[in-house]
């Protein structure tokens, strides 16, 4: 038996003022960047007017099952030229294990825009109760998974300007769900979740994080130049892949793990959205060291509390780390000169900071610019950790 789907004249509104909104974006997207413009939009615009037409055919009532309309859709996916371009990266890097940006040369922004668009339609689909997540999951959910969890995908597009793929991290935050609960049976069954290591982090979707961007204007600032080419530069999500390659090298390099408590992905990702992260490139633009400044705010790592401050009046310095080959050029200490700056023009008084008792080198860095013990305590799941503290000067 066929059932029909109706939906509201408000949806199709809906709908029809979504293709506006996204067409005018990618307009003034495409004249930005010159990608293809015209073909773009038009590409685009073909995908989300096919949206509508389905959404018009359920309101009349014509016999369209939810089947009908997802195989239609599945139909179009594998008949575009630009959705499947792109598909054969993401499932090359998945296979491979290779997510080098050097993969994606031949993808322009628009040809990934479209990819993007395709989801979101889907998830108007699911909100507007026309499908729902187990209709879309087995014919989609790989190929959505696959995408938002691409680390090129989200340094380069969804993470940078989040707020304007606020429908793609509802979907992914609902398809989770999903997912989850399918996966709790009593029989173990297990449905893959593509590229499931770089996974959105929970705390990023639960806290809507998504919501809040600086865009691209922040990131990558030259902030200083230095000896032998070296240069000094803010940090955004396209650093991503590279902070957390050079901390696994030169952890891995220690001969006490003790001596420093890795940030986690997650981690990285909430600062990069909340905080502060600089770091400093050779002549080749590879990235040799960076550090972490926890802002001002409210929250588990300021080490605020430890000393019963006030986190407002806190920034603390919560991470450094330097390739093993360029250690003895002071970049630790620079790191510490831009932290000053940077509580200053916040208005903060304190920057706090942790170094093991045992990294001679690090604690006499931030003993030189200032910092002196305030108190000695576990921290990091037992390891001993001196307190560094800096009052800032009127």
């Amino acid at each position: 038996m066929k059932m029909k789907y109706k939906t509201s004249i408000s949806i199709l509104i809906s709908m029809a003022s979504v293709v506006l909104v996204l067409l005018c974006l990618l307009v003034v997207h495409t004249f930005r960047t010159g990608e293809e413009a015209t073909v773009g939009i038009f590409s685009l615009a073909a995908t989300l007017v096919g949206t509508i037409f389905i959404a018009v055919e359920l309101k009349n009532g014509s016999d369209v099952t939810c089947s009908d309309m997802l195989i239609n859709l599945n139909n179009y996916f594998h008949e575009s030229d630009r959705l499947m371009k792109v598909y054969e990266v993401l499932e090359n890097s998945e296979n491979d294990g290779d997510y080098g940006y050097e993969r994606w040369k031949d993808v322009s922004s628009v040809e990934v825009a479209q990819y993007c668009t395709f989801f979101e339609n889907l998830y108007l689909l699911y909100r507007h109760h026309i499908a729902s997540i187990e209709d879309l999951d087995d014919l989609f959910g790989y190929r959505f998974f696959l995408f938002v969890n691409n680390p090129y995908i989200q340094e380069k597009y969804i993470l940078p300007t989040s707020s304007s793929y606020v429908q793609v991290f509802e979907l992914y935050q609902v398809w989770i769900k999903y997912r989850k609960k399918e996966n709790s049976g009593k029989n173990g069954w297990q449905r893959h979740v593509p590229s499931g290591q770089y996974m959105l982090p929970e705390s990023y979707l639960d806290d809507k994080l998504y919501l809040y961007d600086y865009g691209l204007s922040d990131y990558n600032k030259e902030v200083d130049e230095l000896a032998d080419g070296f240069k000094m530069k803010t940090l955004g999500f396209d650093s991503l892949s590279a902070v957390m390659e050079l901390q696994a090298s030169v952890v891995g390099g220690l001969p006490d793990k003790n001596l420093f408590f890795p940030l986690s992905r997650e981690e990285l990702i909430e600062s990069l959205q909340l905080d502060n992260l600089c770091g400093i490139c050779d002549t080749d633009g590879r990235l040799v060291a960076f550090c972490v400044v926890v802002s001002n705010r409210f929250g588990v790592r300021s080490l605020a509390s430890d000393l019963g401050l006030d986190p407002s009046s806190v920034m603390t310095f919560d991470a450094v780390v330097v390739d093993a080959e360029c250690r003895g050029r002071g970049f630790q200490q620079r790191f510490i000169d831009w932290s000053m700056g940077l509580a200053r023009s916040k208005g903060c008084r304190f920057i706090l900071a942790t170094v093991d008792p045992a990294n001679a080198p690090s604690k006499r860095n931030f003993i030189s610019k200032g910092f002196v013990v305030a108190k000695t305590k576990s921290k990091y799941g037992g390891l001993t950790r001196d307190i560094l503290e800096f009052e800032l000067g009127s």
